[in-house]
């Protein structure tokens, strides 16, 4: 897979074979990831805030909203048997905040920022190896998105 900034200030994903769809498909898989990630937050939060009654339900909405457009779009390209998935600079932050969720999710899940310390990937069980390269490969469209796109509308 390829990921490329355009001349328009997006990126352009290419992806060049079903294995790397399927990795993209993976940042929406995760249904329970919007109320993990706003109860988690809420966790933080003074037990007087009502955080839990008034906030949570914006930021699931929120959250679900920019899961379903990435998925939307991935599919739609996919089904569309279109060569590339294009990231104008108005879709950036609904990608950067899919990937952000799946990030925290493969965190909870995984613990993938310790797995960075430990060593050696390859002595790993395949589900924990499949989950830390997923990390760095969100990790990389993350900084792209900042790099390409965000930064730049500053």
């Amino acid at each position: 897979m390829k990921i490329l900034p355009t001349l328009e200030g997006g990126l352009c994903i290419i992806p060049e074979s079903e294995i790397d769809w399927d990795e993209l498909q993976l940042i929406c898989s995760d249904d329970d990831r919007p109320t993990y990630l706003a109860e988690s937050l809420a966790d933080l939060m003074d037990e007087d805030s009502e955080w839990g009654e008034y906030v949570v339900p914006d930021l699931e909405e929120g959250f679900r909203n920019q899961t379903q457009f990435v998925d939307a779009t991935i599919k739609r390209a996919r089904q569309n048997k279109e060569p590339a998935i294009f990231i104008p600079p108005a879709e950036a932050e609904l990608w950067y905040g899919a990937i952000n969720q799946v990030r925290l999710s493969l965190q909870a899940s995984y613990d993938v920022e310790e797995l960075d310390e430990a060593g050696d990937v390859d002595e790993m069980e395949s589900e924990l190896k499949s989950a830390y390269f997923r990390n760095r490969f969100y990790l990389l469209m993350q900084s792209m998105l900042l790099e390409f796109i965000m930064n730049k509308a500053e």
